[in-house]
Formats: structure tokens, C-alpha cells, sequence
């Protein structure tokens, strides 16, 4: 699952996380899903209104030079973090293990709220920490804050561009929906302390009142004409009624349970108390609500005038060039990222074609044939291969746990749950058994979220000490392309020969290429399901089914395929300049130091630190 820091940024594309490509048809040789994404969980609102007063409290001690511009601005950048970190229950649990250390002594029980005056607030929020970031002299700053600083001008403004935009972000969507990431973060709940299993129970008695809200959001967007389309609003009912289909065995009563039985500090009376509890609380708040929402969500089901992407609304195309910005961060414009992703996916077919001409029984003889392993072994195969080009980190524990059955039809293929940044040695991947995984694709599966995919990158980040406040923002193009460049990698560490790896990870990649071209054809270029039909079957990619499926799955989430592609790509692009800078001197495994050490940012900011680091203007 994408990163739970990124759960309450203002990215509508596509958390729980997230990392999550749409849940197509039934897997075929024409599916491109990712194998292994981080699930984008859902956009929350990104700053309290304390925050405003937080910022301006904070700059008269800086403009009377109490504090040297590195002390003012770590100041400022704490109260940023802290202020985003306690805006919910479920952000400040899953971001700090221990709050109170970190300074936080109490922090309300909630889930948030959803509405367009809190948008609004949120965008007062941006706009006066962009204006007190002004205030800091960046070049007097020392190099990791200088990198921050950098980071926070791009992306405030970023996020500044989509406030503009109220109700065009999708909050119930299939997919990475609130809704639909909900019940694995609850799932996952971890409890370390009595007042970990108090604060959980009293947040689900809240659950209600937080669907209510959500609802309440919708019907405005319905009645802006901005509502979700009734093939989608079918497709998130669907899933609510599973959701509450078996109350008596809900997977949130067994996890509770199974979580229980791990706590040494309890008794076993009061396991059986606190089971009863949270019993209680899921028939009586948690079900409900989704209950709640199946009904408001059938009654505005025909509000929806718009079965095609974004542009086809008013602001539709300028709010999906922001969306792709604040998501990917290229700093380019959607002219240059259509040639880019073009260029790239000639760039496959090319080497497919070299590839077939070389040997051409691949033709025929082609396989995709592994030994088999247990999730176990590869982890700690993928954990050894990696040492020779990826820079070293320390080691740590990773759970694979199976997705529920209940949710198999509706989560990622796989996720990752990002530990608490002050708790890195707990690690958890999920695998969806409902993907019907090869042994190959397992193995790429689990190089994507592990080894050296969110798992490495995840505890190369923790190594680096970066200023938590960057863990506010989601930067999705950075994330997850960085996981599926490593993915790609990966093939080379399979026991298939060089060719047949290099073969299947172009084509793997290509396929994700034509999905990413399809989302901006789909929500900016104006396709309709004729249009999509003709380009993927230029490709080779049939079935009115298979594509109805597709079209679908890219107009429920929008930017999500750009995440992962053009995430990957740009990435690419950056290797590509480092190799011409230095020629024979290039070292693969420098690069990814360099990509590793920068960390979670916009790729425009990366384009220019690469240029330092290169040498080159």
C-alpha cells in the first residue's frame, strides 16, 4: 500500500495508495497491472488552522535573529510536521510510534472531516506557510535544509494549484477510495499500550459521523454536476455491500482478536472485555456506516452526467495537469510528458525487436518458468542480489501477510504499509492471492514492494535523517517509480537467461506504458471507449470486455498510471543525463545512491541537484 505518510496529502490521484493500479478483468497477456503497488489511502485535509497561527508565532523569533536561519527554519519545519501528523487519529498512529516523545502529549480522537470549507482552510493553510517559507533566506541554509526548502516551495505551490478545484477529487473511488483503504488500516491497527486499544475502539464509534461527512461531500459534488459516474458509483456499492455481507465473521473482528492475542500487558479477562468491545463498536458504528453510505450513494447514483475522463468537465483537462504535477512533480507540461511516454514506449519496442531478431525462437520458446519459493526466500534472495548495484542499508523484519478474501476483489494486486518513521524494524506486505501469481510474477511482485523496491527505499530514507516534514507530502511519481524501475530491474536477478529478462521486463513495461499513454488520452486528450479501443488494439490488445474493463479503471482513477510509468521514466531519464555526464566513469550503483539520497521528491527538484552532482548546467 503506498506509504501511510502519504495518507493525508492532498493527492486525490490514486492512494491507499497507493500504489495501486485499477482492478481490471481477469489476468491475461494483455494485463498490464502492476504486480506489486503501494495503495494510495486516501487524501485527507493536509493542515489544521492551528497551523496558521503556528507559522506566524514562528517568524518574529526569526526576524529578530534569535535563532540562526538553520534553528529558525527546523522550527518552523517541526511545527509544520507536528500540526499535519495530529490532524487525525489514524495519520498520528501510523506516522509516530511514540507521539509523546516526538512532543505531542494529546491529540483529539478523530478521523478528520471532509468538506469543501475544510479545503478551504487547508488552501489558507498552504498559503501562509508558502509565505513564511519566503521569509527564510534559503542560501543561508545548510544543504539538507536548502534540499527541504526547495522541496516545500514546488510542492506548496503544487498543492495550491488543486485547491483551486474543489469537488474534482474522487474520494470513493473503487479502488483507492476511503472506503476501500479504511478497512485495512484498521486491520493493521497496531497495539502496543492499553491506550492503544482505547484510542482505536473510541475511533470507531466515530465512524459514522466521518461517512456522513464523505456523504455530505459527494452531494455537493453532485450538486456542482461533478458526481462520479453510475457505472462507478455501482462499482463502490458493490463493494460496501460485500463489505458488511458477513457481520458475524468480519475480518475486523479476527484481526482485532489475532491483535489481542499478541498483547503480553492484558489478562485474558480483559482480552475477552476489549473483544466484546470492539465487537460492539463494528456492528454497531463501523457496519452502519457503510450502510449509510450504500444509501446516500443509490440515491445520488443518476447524478452523474460525465461516463468519460476529466476534460469532458469544465476545468476537467487544467485540473488533471495539476493533478499529474502535484503527483509526478516533472515540472513539464503535458506536451513534453505525451513525448516522453511516446519515446519510451518505442524505446521497448526497439529492444524487444533487437531482442526477437538476435534469437528469434523466443518467439515460440519464450518462458516465463522460475523455480518456485516461498515469499520467505525471495525476500531474502532479492535482499542478497541487490548488494552489488544498489548502495547498502541495514536489515530488517518483513511480514507477507494475504489480503482478506473479502477485500481481494477490490485492493491492489499487492501493498506495502510504511512502519512509524521512529519505528522502522516492523515491515508488512500484502499479497492479493486473487491476482493468480506466476512464480515469476511473485518474485517481481515482491522486488517492487520489498528488495529494492518501498521496503529498501523506506529504510535508505530513515537512514538519510531528512526532516519529517517532507513525509507530509505525497510524491507518488517518486514512490511508486521508483519501485517499478526496481521491479524492472529485478527480472535480472530471476534465473531466466539475459534475453528472456530483458524481453519480458520491456513487455511488462511496455504494457504499463500503453495504460499511462490511455489515462492521458483518457482525462486529457478527451478519448472516449472507441478511442481507447483503437489505440490498445494497435498494440495487439482486444476483447470488448477486457477493454471496457480498462476504460473504466483509468476514468475511476485518474493520474494513477502516470504514478508508476512516468514515475519510472523519469527516473530513467535521470540515469540517461548521469551516463552521458560521465561517460566511463559511470557507476550504477553512484546513481542510485544520488536518486536514494535526494529522497521522496518532485523530479523537477531532482533534475537540479543531478545537475550539480553531474557537473553538468
Amino acid at each position: 500500500m503506498k506509504s501511510i505518510k502519504s495518507l493525508f496529502s492532498n493527492d486525490p490521484a490514486g492512494t491507499p495508495g497507493g500504489k495501486s493500479v485499477p482492478n481490471h478483468s481477469a489476468r491475461s497477456e494483455h494485463d498490464a497491472r502492476p504486480e506489486a503497488r503501494r495503495a494510495r489511502l486516501w487524501p485527507f485535509l493536509f493542515l489544521l488552522l492551528v497551523l496558521l497561527l503556528a507559522l506566524f508565532f514562528l517568524r518574529p523569533f526569526f526576524r529578530q535573529g534569535r535563532q540562526s536561519p538553520d534553528e529558525a527554519f527546523q522550527a518552523f519545519t517541526r511545527e509544520l510536521f507536528l500540526a499535519n501528523v495530529s490532524s487525525s487519529t489514524l495519520s498520528l498512529h501510523y506516522t509516530l510510534a511514540d507521539p509523546e516523545a516526538a512532543g505531542i502529549k494529546e491529540a483529539p480522537i478523530s478521523f478528520g472531516s471532509y468538506s469543501r470549507e475544510e479545503k478551504e482552510r487547508s488552501a489558507s493553510a498552504l498559503e501562509n506557510a508558502q509565505e513564511a517559507l519566503s521569509d527564510f533566506p534559503r542560501d543561508e541554509l545548510s544543504a539538507s535544509n536548502r534540499l527541504t526548502w526547495d522541496i516545500l516551495c514546488t510542492q506548496l505551490q503544487n498543492e495550491l494549484a488543486l485547491a483551486a478545484y474543489p469537488y474534482y477529487e474522487e474520494a470513493l473511488s473503487p479502488l483507492l477510495g476511503i472506503q476501500a483503504q479504511l478497512p485495512t488500516l484498521l486491520a493493521e491497527y497496531s497495539f502496543a499500550s492499553r491506550e492503544d486499544i482505547d484510542t482505536y475502539l473510541a475511533l470507531l464509534e466515530q465512524t459514522e459521523n466521518y461517512f456522513e461527512s464523505l456523504l455530505a461531500y459527494e452531494q455537493e459534488k453532485a450538486a456542482a454536476g461533478l458526481f462520479m459516474s453510475p457505472e462507478t458509483a455501482d462499482a463502490v456499492i458493490a463493494q460496501c455491500r460485500d463489505f458488511i455481507s458477513r457481520p458475524g465473521e468480519h475480518f475486523l473482528l479476527s484481526s482485532f482478536e489475532e491483535r489481542l492475542s499478541q498483547a503480553d500487558f492484558l489478562s485474558s479477562e480483559e482480552k475477552a472485555a476489549y473483544a466484546q468491545s470492539n465487537r460492539a463498536r463494528v456492528i454497531g458504528h463501523v457496519l452502519p456506516a457503510y450502510e449509510l453510505l450504500i444509501d446516500g450513494l443509490e440515491k445520488l447514483r443518476d447524478s452523474g452526467v460525465n461516463p468519460y475522463g476529466l476534460c469532458h468537465y469544465p476545468e476537467g483537462a487544467a485540473y488533471y495537469e495539476d493533478l499529474v504535477e502535484c503527483t509526478v512533480g516533472s515540472g513539464r507540461g503535458m506536451k513534453e510528458i505525451k513525448e516522453m511516454i511516446d519515446a519510451q514506449i518505442l524505446s521497448d519496442v526497439r529492444l524487444m525487436a533487437d531482442i526477437i531478431t538476435r534469437r528469434p525462437q523466443l518467439l515460440t520458446r519464450l518462458s516465463r518458468s522460475i523455480e518456485e519459493q516461498s515469499p520467505e526466500e525471495i525476500l531474502a534472495l532479492l535482499q542478497e542480489k541487490i548488494r552489488e548495484d544498489f548502495p547498502a542499508v541495514g536489515s530488517a523484519s518483513c511480514t507477507v501477510k494475504d489480503v482478506p478474501a473479502s477485500l481481494e476483489p477490490y485492493v491492489s494486486p499487492a501493498f506495502y504499509l510504511t512502519p512509524p518513521i521512529d519505528q522502522t524494524d516492523r515491515h508488512v506486505i500484502y499479497i492479493n492471492r486473487s491476482s493468480d501469481y506466476d512464480n515469476l510474477s511473485l518474485f517481481t511482485t515482491l522486488a517492487h514492494e520489498s528488495w529494492p523496491g518501498h521496503l529498501y527505499q523506506t529504510l535508505y530514507e530513515a537512514s538519510m535523517q531528512a526532516d519529517p516534514v517532507r513525509g507530509i507530502f505525497y510524491f507518488g511519481g517518486y514512490v511508486e517509480g521508483w519501485a517499478v524501475y526496481a521491479e524492472r530491474y529485478a527480472y535480472r536477478f530471476t534465473s531466466l537467461d539475459n534475453d528472456s529478462a530483458d524481453l519480458l521486463a520491456a513487455n511488462s513495461f511496455l504494457l504499463l506504458g500503453l495504460y499511462a499513454r490511455s489515462d492521458i488520452g483518457i482525462h486529457y486528450d478527451g478519448w472516449k471507449p472507441e478511442d481507447l479501443a483503437e489505440f490498445l488494439e494497435s498494440f495487439g490488445i482486444s476483447g470488448d470486455k477486457a477493454l471496457s474493463s480498462i476504460y473504466q479503471a483509468i476514468v475511476q482513477n485518474p493520474a494513477n498510471y502516470l504514478k508508476y510509468y512516468l514515475g519510472a521514466v523519469e527516473i530513467l531519464c535521470l540515469r540517461e543525463e548521469a551516463q552521458k555526464a560521465f561517460g566511463e566513469r559511470f557507476e550504477i550503483r553512484d546513481f542510485h545512491e544520488f536518486i536514494l539520497s535526494v529522497g521522496p521528491a518532485p523530479f523537477s527538484v531532482i533534475r537540479s541537484y543531478l545537475y550539480g552532482w553531474t557537473g553538468t548546467d
